[in-house]
């Protein structure tokens, strides 16, 4: 069962008093949040009711604002006709208990919902560096994103199962164990060994584009890695252990963690049944050369299932992970993660996996997408290349700009850490800063990596969100006050000012930006929802004394306030994979 917050039961008493009035048909009841600039909470456009009656709008929205009758104990304050809608207003003390009763009674649960997912299962596949390869930038919009999603969609009720989809399997490895054969390890390899394989992958990428020869070389070894060869193998099994140590160290820096890494390979002992299933079905045909292709027709590019030589291709360990995912799991959506340059991948897997005769997972499956991370100069970043950032330097160099933030508060006096304390807050708020750049635009858009945008203490940052919640942290520990146990502990009638009422109204829109992000898969809302408590949070505490209020009861009043907010913003904070520090 859906759980009813404030705003809910607030939009359900407004339906209900429309519907009482006998004026207006319950399919045309639509209510709206209206503009900023129209002073109401929720608005009813009255146009298709009045229509119905072959009525003036006007006339009509006097009509339906008169008949209404409200409660006493309803959280509706006002009903009146304007433009032809019927404005509806909230009743302050009554809404600000309200919303207070929800933070309070739920704490660190604010905002969920669980009898939205029903405990129905979702997969999320998110990250999925490819072994032998350090994380580079490139790398952290999937794993950001598909993080904060998990995040969401739990806080749903969901059952979320994550997969961290390594690349530990395809013809990268064939120019791995080409260049070892070749040249062996270099010296590298005993000290920073995922650096040595980086350097060795880029130095034979560029012998091959003198000697193509090479890449025949390449393929050879990994066709002999499918066919189990007992030296291939015996290689392969330690580059991916030493590179899963190395990623290990960077999720926990971002404290993530994954429910299974079902790497490709884990999927290799599928392929060949995939492959035969698909040409029985007569999805794939056998090519004159060997090769096994999918075509579509009109609808959708060719490709190959399996190469002339037998060796298998990315499309087909997908096909093999979506078929595995629903004998598995069933789940009612397989997510993936993925940028959006393998939206045409994502398209003729579907496909393939509909004609072979499942279309509950082709339906079920979504491609979350979203724009790569490019150089100042707009120019993806390569391993082959050589160009990667890797995106521990990342975290690095976002760990030391805000510890030197930090050293320059303490120098002016403004904060006093610790040094335990500073390196703790300095992790927590480098690392939040990163996270939020990427969240808070949306994934629809590129982003450019630069250092000084990427790394901003400025307007709409982690920073400002994770400042604002220690500055609830620091009124409440200077006002000797132990967190409030209930509403009740105050008189949330008197929080009634337009400051405090703004602030009221944005916590209470937490559980409807939740709700809007796991049906969208969108952070970015959580995110602004997050921001804008801050700034509401910030034009409230500039108006208005919390310590030093008029009365003790108003001081109380305001000081519950101060720890609600505190409460939501580390809430949503949370939802997008960030910490909230108590001190900065």
């Amino acid at each position: 069962m859906k759980r009813k917050y404030a705003l809910d039961r607030a939009r359900a008493q407004a339906s209900d008093v429309l519907a009482a009035t006998g004026l207006v048909a319950a399919d045309a009841m639509t209510l709206v949040e209206p503009k900023p600039n129209i002073p109401a909470d929720l608005a009813f456009p009255i146009f298709a009711a009045a229509k119905s009656a072959g009525a003036n709008p006007a006339d009509f929205a006097r009509r339906v604002a008169d008949a209404v009758t409200l409660p006493a104990d309803s959280l509706l304050g006002a009903v009146e006709a304007a433009d032809g809608f019927v404005n509806i207003h909230f009743a302050p003390e009554r809404f600000a208990r309200a919303v207070l009763d929800d933070v309070f009674s739920a704490d660190d649960a604010y905002g969920r919902d669980a009898g939205i997912g029903a405990e129905q299962t979702l997969v999320v596949e998110f990250s999925s560096p490819n072994i032998a390869r350090k994380m580079h930038v490139g790398h952290l919009r999937t794993t950001v994103i598909g993080n904060s999603l998990r995040n969401i969609l739990v806080a749903l009720g969901y059952r979320v199962i994550t997969d961290n989809h390594l690349g530990d399997w395809g013809t990268q490895f064939g120019s791995l164990l080409a260049a070892h054969a070749l040249w062996g390890w270099p010296p590298q390899m005993e000290t920073d060994p995922v650096e040595a394989l980086v350097q060795i992958y880029a130095r034979f990428h560029a012998a091959a584009e003198a000697d193509p020869a090479l890449r025949d070389l390449a393929r050879q070894w990994f066709k002999r890695l499918e066919s189990g060869d007992e030296a291939a193998r015996a290689t392969w099994k330690q580059l991916v252990k030493i590179t899963l140590e190395e990623f290990d160290r960077t999720y926990q820096r971002l404290n993530i963690t994954f429910d299974t890494t079902h790497g490709e390979s884990f999927y290799e002992p599928m392929l060949e049944s995939v492959v035969r299933e698909a040409i029985d079905k007569g999805v794939a045909r056998v090519e004159a050369d060997g090769a096994v292709s999918v075509g579509f027709g009109e609808a959708l590019p060719s490709y190959l299932l399996q190469k002339s030589d037998g060796a298998t291709l990315y499309q087909t360990r997908d096909v093999a992970t979506c078929l595995y995912r629903w004998h598995e799991y069933a789940p009612a959506r397989n997510i993936y993660v993925v940028g959006q340059e393998q939206t045409l991948h994502f398209q003729q897997v579907f496909e393939t996996v509909r004609r072979m005769g499942y279309p509950e997972i082709a339906d079920r499956s979504v491609h979350i997408s979203f724009g790569a991370v490019t150089d100042v100069g707009g120019q993806r970043f390569s391993m082959r290349r050589g160009t990667a950032i890797f995106l521990d330097e990342v975290l690095d160099e976002a760990v030391a700009r805000a510890r030197q933030t930090i050293g320059e508060k303490m120098a002016e006096g403004k904060t006093e850490l610790s040094e335990a304390e500073q390196e703790t807050t300095a992790e927590i708020i480098g690392i939040g800063a990163i996270i939020y750049n990427d969240l808070y635009q949306g994934p629809e858009r590129g982003i450019r990596f630069d250092w000084d945008k990427l790394l901003s203490f400025e307007g709409n940052t982690a920073l400002y969100i994770q400042y604002t919640h220690a500055r609830c942290r620091s009124i409440l520990r200077k006002a000797d006050l132990s967190p409030l146990g209930r509403a009740g502990d105050f008189n949330a009638a008197l929080l009634t000012t337009p400051e405090e009422q703004a602030v009221l109204k944005q916590l209470a829109r937490l559980p409807h930006a939740l709700r809007e992000a796991g049906e969208k898969f969108l952070p970015a809302l959580i995110a602004e929802w997050t921001y804008n408590l801050a700034r509401e949070f910030a034009r409230f505490y500039h108006e208005h004394p919390v310590l030093d209020a008029a009365t003790p009861e108003l001081r109380q009043a305001r000081l519950g306030l101060v720890q609600a907010v505190g409460q939501g913003l580390r809430n949503g904070l949370a939802l997008l994979g960030i910490r909230a520090p108590e001190r900065m």
